[in-house]
């Protein structure tokens, strides 16, 4: 029988890998589709690695029997490839479909051929169970089969394997009601296994601090996340190219810094995202840290509502200057505290030849009584 991939933890947050290809001579045509699937995988070639990792299941379940490891495998192959090109067309996410809905249920399928031909605890049985968690709209079944993926991770003795696990949990439950107390610290366990475990400029690790730096931020022990904001700046200002993480980086600093009132250390880090992404006058500009108006009192009480047009100019440092109203809906008051809520928002300034320089915004804000 021939071995084919055992598609790792790694695999599934990251890209699709493949074994050698199979030598024997295959009249019905399978060596030939899973070579294909491999070479596709190689060029990173989505269309083609989609294609071939079908006709590789389809040619393989024939050939080695419907119901073997072999099938299995080679059915989450197929499965990965459907969930990599969904997140490649939805901004890492992955999105309800048809397609989708057939990863699910190659997952499904690849899980009960392993839970009948494998121990219970076979660290193999990771794979189908969370793509079974990315691919199903079920939260409360993504939740069994993840806790279920991390009980098998740790009794595998495998810190690096648990790691994996945890994070995808934590970013596959945030924002369901299984979001606890605990899924939250999984992202805080991965983060400090990493540490252990992987070099300073690993992008797993480097990855890790970023979401650990964020967490400490949204519960306000900021200390702790400008240690880890400072760090993932500094490992991923030595890469060749701007990492997403890099500029989130960059405006969790400013807000933080901002609350804290060091303007001044606010400021670097403005003036550092002002010069990692360009300026368009025809767009507005999105603010790094920015406080709500106040809602005026006697207009709560005579149930007004309205909004304010105001521009402005962005300086060199990233302060507002001159906010004026363009137009208003509602009354003088909303104007009022439109401008002073906006006097204290903090921008990325414009950069023309290198330099930072002042820029023309707008922005609307809306008063809406809920």
């Amino acid at each position: 029988m021939h071995t084919f991939l055992r598609l790792s933890v790694v695999s599934i947050f990251v890209s699709q890998m493949a074994n050698a290809v199979p030598t024997d001579t295959d009249p019905a045509g399978f060596s030939h589709a899973y070579q294909e699937y491999n070479q596709a995988v190689k060029a990173n070639n989505q269309t083609d690695i989609i294609t071939y990792a079908r006709q590789a299941y389809e040619l393989g379940a024939v050939k080695f029997g419907v119901d073997s490891l072999d099938s299995a495998k080679l059915a989450i192959n197929w499965a990965n490839a459907i969930v990599e090109q969904s997140k490649q067309k939805n901004s890492g996410r992955v999105v309800q479909d048809n397609q989708v809905e057939k990863a699910q249920q190659l997952f499904e399928f690849a899980l009960g051929v392993y839970r009948q031909l494998l121990t219970e605890n076979d660290i193999d049985i990771i794979d189908p169970l969370i793509g079974v968690a990315q691919t199903t709209a079920d939260d409360a079944y993504a939740n069994k089969v993840l806790f279920e993926a991390i009980e098998i991770a740790q009794k595998s003795d495998h810190e690096l394997t648990v790691a994996e696990v945890k994070t995808l949990a934590f970013y596959r439950l945030t924002g369901t009601e299984f979001y606890t107390r605990t899924v939250r610290n999984f992202a805080v366990d991965a983060y400090e296994i990493y540490v252990r475990k992987l070099p300073e400029n690993a992008i797993k690790r480097v990855n890790a601090t970023y979401l650990y730096g964020a967490l400490n931020e949204a519960m306000g022990k900021h200390t702790k996340a400008i240690d880890a904001l400072v760090e993932v700046i500094k490992q991923y200002q030595a890469l060749p190219y701007s990492h997403p993480h890099e500029l989130r980086a960059h405006a969790l600093l400013v807000d933080i810094y901002q609350k804290r009132g060091q303007r001044d250390k606010a400021t670097e880090h403005c003036v550092a995202i002002g010069k990692m992404t360009p300026w368009s006058e025809q767009q507005e500009q999105t603010p790094l840290f920015r406080t709500p108006p106040d809602y005026p009192m006697s207009y709560v009480s005579r149930g007004k509502s309205g909004w304010v047009k105001l521009q402005f100019t962005v300086d060199e440092q990233g302060f507002v200057q001159s906010p004026q109203v363009l137009e208003s809906k509602g009354g003088s008051l909303f104007e009022k505290e439109s401008i002073e809520a906006l006097s204290q928002w903090r921008y990325a300034p414009k950069f023309v030849d290198g330099k930072p320089a002042k820029g023309t915004s707008t922005v609307r804000l809306d008063f809406t009584l809920g």
